[in-house]
């Protein structure tokens, strides 16, 4: 058993980070939500009205509804509800899986703060066009909601992080690398 943790120690140690972190992350952000219950969070509202903004300068008449006791708000067209907008919508749990994985495999301090705040602003921005589109697909193509809002997207945004932390350990490798060298 020694062996195997001496053998393993850097991969247990990431495991444990990262699980550490991303079960933290996610338990502070259940108490962010819960206080707002059940009202929608203000998070939440920002995107909508991020994304109705964005709506607004490709359609006349789109509003956001957000209504007290509810925890979402309705983006309409013409006053008809095309997409509820939920607190999961945000793009927070995506961005807590790659706070997680950032840190569990950290690099030098300047670095890493670069790919966290780069990193959660594309993050943020991709979100932004997930939902942008996923309006779009509801207004246009109702039928095919279901499919793009569970599989589709999500895969797209799973793979942009997944892309994010390909470039993140290339950095953390070659830092290393560098530091050995010198």
């Amino acid at each position: 058993m020694v062996d195997f943790l001496k053998t393993y120690r850097q991969a247990l140690f990431f495991l444990a980070m990262f699980l550490g972190l991303y079960l933290l992350l996610n338990t502070l952000y259940g108490f962010y939500i819960e206080a707002y219950y059940p009202m929608a969070d203000p998070l939440t509202i920002l995107v909508s009205q991020q994304v109705g903004t964005l709506l607004s300068w490709f359609y006349e008449d789109i509003s956001l509804q957000v209504l007290p006791g509810l925890a979402y708000g309705t983006l309409q067209y013409k006053g008809l509800e095309v997409i509820n907008v939920f607190e999961g919508c945000n793009g927070v749990n995506v961005m807590i899986v790659y706070l997680a994985f950032l840190f569990a495999f950290s690099g030098r301090l300047k670095s890493t703060l670069f790919f966290l705040f780069a990193g959660l602003a594309l993050l943020y921005l991709v979100n932004l066009v997930r939902v942008f589109l996923l309006f779009q697909i509801s207004l246009h193509f109702p039928q095919q909601l279901y499919f793009f809002h569970k599989y589709f997207f999500t895969g797209i945004l799973y793979l942009f992080v997944f892309a994010l932390w390909f470039a993140w350990v290339k950095r953390v490798k070659k830092e290393k690398t560098t530091a050995h060298a010198a």
